[in-house]
């Protein structure tokens, strides 16, 4: 990976995060939050787990996060949260 493309990562990420605190975040004054509430360290680490997934990556890289990814990514953190192995 270039520098570049470090970059971009970096700048997806962070606009993915700030979309799942957006709906999920009470901090956030997310659309959600009243039932789920998800930490910043929960949302980073559902997206870095979403992130594993080759295709998932290169979809964020190229058109950024949209609904069908935040939803992925709080089902990752709600199994997270029961306990089960994602």
């Amino acid at each position: 990976m270039n520098m570049f493309e470090m970059q971009k990562l970096a700048e997806r990420g962070m606009e993915f995060l700030a979309y799942m605190q957006s709906f999920y975040s009470k901090d956030h004054n997310g659309v959600y939050a009243d039932e789920t509430d998800f930490s910043t360290e929960e949302i980073v680490n559902g997206i870095n787990e979403y992130l594993r997934d080759e295709e998932n990556y290169r979809g964020i890289m190229q058109y950024g996060a949209d609904t069908v990814d935040r939803e992925r990514v709080r089902l990752i953190i709600e199994r997270t949260r029961e306990g089960v192995t994602v």
